[in-house]
C-alpha cells in the first residue's frame, strides 16, 4: 500500500513536488524555532547564572546594560557599603570585529580581571589571559573562538572604520560555562579609551555578604541615584532574554503562517488527487475495496508527502542552526543546538500538517459514490 502510494503521488510529480516544498519549509522553520527556545533555555540562563550575581545597578532608563550608560564613581561608592563583599563593574559593546577572513558582529565585554576573581575563575585554554592594565590585546571566551575561528596569537580589528581597532588576541579562556565563555573580554581602562567611555561603566554588578540585605541596598542605591535602577539576577536575565523571546515571537508567527500554508498545500493537493481520480476509487471500490481501505490509502499518500517534506526540513533546519548565531540580540554570541528531542517534535509536526490535510480528501474518498464514480470517462 505505501509503495502505492508512493507511486500515485509520483504520477503528479509538480503538484507533488510544491507540496513536499511547502511541508519542508513548515519543519524548518518549526525546528529553528524550537531551536531558539532551546538554546535560550538551556544555554543563556544557566551561563547567567554562574556569575555569582547578586543585584545589578544600571541606568534607569536603559533597555539592558548594552544601552545603559553610569558614571564608573558609583561602582567604587557601592564598593564601600558594608553589606557589599564585591563590585564588578563593566561596560558591555555589540561591534563588528575583522578576521583576514571574514566580519562579525561580537560582544565586547570590558572588565576588571582583579575584580571578576571575586565572581568567577577564569582558565587560559591557549595563550594569556588579560590584566587591568592590558592596553594592546582582547582574550576570548571558548564559545565565542568556536563561532570566529581564532586562535591566541590572532590579529582582529574591532570596530567600523576609519575608528576601528587593531588588537592582538591574547589567549582562549573558558569560566567553565559563564556567560563570558560567549563573549570577548578587553581591560576596562583599554576599553574606556577606545570607545571614548573615559570615567563611564554600561553597570555594576554586585556580591553581598547577605543576601537578606537586598532590598536595603536597592533602596540606599536608588535614593542616592535616582537615575539608575537595581536590578536581581532575575530581572536582569529577563533583560537580556527579552529580545530571544521577541525573536521566538517573530518565530513563531512564520512558522504558524507556514503550517497553514502547508496544510492548505497538502488540501490541495489531495483534493486534486480525489477529483482526478474518481473512476479510479470507483473501480477500486467495486472490486471490494472498502470504505476505511480508501480511507487508509489516501491517508497513506498524505504521510508519504509529510515524511518526505519533514526529512528534507529537518536536514535544511539542522543546516540553517548550524550557521546561524544570535550576538547582538542578549550581548553574548550564542550558537543554536538541535537534539534529537526537537528533531522528533519537527517530524512530529511535518506529519500532523499531512494529516490534517489529508483528513478531508480522504474522507471525500472514501464516501465516493460508486455508481457515479464509475461513470466518470
Amino acid at each position: 500500500m505505501w509503495r502505492l502510494a508512493l507511486k500515485s503521488l509520483m504520477r503528479r510529480k509538480a503538484r507533488t513536488g510544491l507540496t513536499i516544498l511547502g511541508i519542508t519549509m513548515v519543519v524548518m522553520l518549526s525546528l529553528l524555532f524550537l531551536s531558539v527556545g532551546y538554546s535560550t533555555e538551556n544555554k543563556i540562563v544557566p551561563s547567567f547564572q554562574k556569575l555569582g550575581i547578586d543585584l545589578v545597578v544600571l541606568q534607569q532608563t536603559a533597555l539592558a546594560a548594552p544601552y545603559s550608560i553610569i558614571n564608573e564613581s558609583v561602582a567604587w561608592e557601592i564598593a564601600a557599603y558594608p553589606e557589599v563583599a564585591a563590585v564588578y563593574p563593566y561596560i558591555i559593546q555589540v561591534l563588528p570585529l575583522t578576521t583576514p577572513t571574514s566580519t562579525q558582529t561580537v560582544v565586547i565585554n570590558a572588565l576588571l580581571p582583579s575584580r571578576v576573581a571575586s565572581f568567577y575563575q577564569v582558565h587560559p585554554v591557549s595563550g594569556g589571559y588579560i590584566t587591568d592594565t592590558t592596553n594592546d590585546s582582547i582574550a576570548v571566551g571558548v564559545q565565542a573562538a568556536k563561532v570566529l575561528g581564532l586562535q591566541a596569537g590572532d590579529n582582529v580589528s574591532i570596530g567600523q572604520a576609519p575608528s576601528a581597532h587593531s588588537l592582538r588576541v591574547a589567549g582562549i579562556f573558558t569560566t567553565d560555562g559563564s556567560v563570558d565563555d560567549y563573549d570577548i573580554n578587553m581591560a576596562l581602562p583599554l576599553a574606556q579609551r577606545l570607545f571614548d567611555k573615559q570615567g563611564l561603566i554600561s553597570a555594576v554588578i554586585l556580591k553581598l555578604h547577605d543576601k537578606s540585605t537586598m532590598d536595603d541596598v536597592k533602596n540606599r542605591v536608588e535614593s542616592a541615584h535616582p537615575d539608575l535602577v537595581v536590578k536581581t539576577e532575575d530581572q536582569y536575565v529577563a533583560d537580556f532574554s527579552q529580545p530571544i523571546t521577541v525573536l521566538q515571537g517573530n518565530i513563531a508567527l512564520v512558522s504558524s503562517m507556514a503550517v497553514a500554508a502547508g496544510v492548505f498545500g497538502v488540501l490541495n493537493t489531495m483534493l486534486m488527487a480525489v477529483m482526478e481520480r474518481r473512476r479510479e476509487i470507483g473501480i477500486m471500490r467495486a472490486i471490494g475495496m472498502g470504505t476505511s481501505q480508501v480511507l487508509t490509502h489516501f491517508l497513506q499518500e498524505a504521510l508519504v508527502l509529510g515524511v518526505i517534506g519533514g526529512a528534507a526540513g529537518i536536514i535544511l533546519g539542522t543546516l540553517a542552526a548550524n550557521l546561524l548565531t544570535i550576538p547582538s540580540l542578549i550581548g553574548i554570541t550564542i550558537t543554536l543546538d538541535v537534539p534529537a528531542q526537537l528533531i522528533g517534535e519537527a517530524f512530529t509536526i511535518a506529519l500532523a500538517t499531512a494529516l490534517i490535510g489529508g483528513l478531508y480528501p480522504a474522507a471525500r474518498a472514501a464516501r465516493l459514490n460508486v455508481a457515479n464514480a464509475l461513470h466518470i470517462a
